[in-house]
């Protein structure tokens, strides 16, 4: 439901939720490049993506952009801590290609959460899920190399690479262009690519 969000959740069954946001989600299509949210702007919106692909970006005091999570086609949506805790977004979402979403009222979604037992189970299996998928980039950011984290993210999304610039790529993980392209150079030389 955020960065990466559908690795993390494949175990779940959210085909009860993707039809609450077909059926009761306003559709909308956003452009390349155009924002569902911006840093620092409220946000109360979680969105399906029906097709696309959606990237979050930090800036920093400086102006320097800072690439924290992709969402993709089929998964959710939202900068949740502006949703949360009704605070300014964090983060800037932007379509990387033209996106078709249903979009809903982070309230109604909650709402949604609370009609029923199994609809309360779902929302704690996705907020534990989104704290799994937060508390292990954490942990992969302190404990895994730089050539350990790009392998990780081009084996759950190798069309990544062909979609967006090393640039981007380098920034989710942390690490500099330069660094990016030599990991590339030693994975091509011993046949991995």
């Amino acid at each position: 439901m955020d960065a990466i969000n559908d690795y993390y959740m494949e175990e779940l069954d959210l085909s009860a939720m993707k039809r609450f946001f077909l059926e009761q989600g306003e559709r909308r299509i956003l452009e390349k490049q155009d924002y569902f949210v911006r840093q620092g702007g409220r946000s109360g919106r979680v969105a399906y993506v029906e097709d696309g692909m959606f990237r979050f970006v930090r800036t920093d005091t400086k102006g320097g952009e800072h690439i924290v999570g992709y969402s993709f086609r089929d998964s959710f949506v939202a900068e949740y801590t502006s949703c949360l805790c009704s605070r300014p977004a964090l983060a800037d979402v932007q379509a990387i290609v033209r996106s078709t979403l249903y979009v809903l009222p982070y309230e109604k979604l909650r709402r949604y959460w609370e009609m029923s037992p199994e609809h309360q189970r779902l929302g704690r299996i996705v907020a534990e899920q989104l704290f799994v998928m937060t508390y292990r980039r954490l942990m992969d950011s302190y404990c895994c190399t730089p050539e350990e984290r790009y392998m990780d993210l081009m084996r759950r999304y190798p069309e990544l690479k062909e979609q967006r610039p090393l640039k981007e790529i380098a920034s989710f993980i942390g690490v500099t262009p330069e660094t990016v392209s030599a990991i590339r150079k030693k994975l091509l030389k011993s046949g991995i690519s």
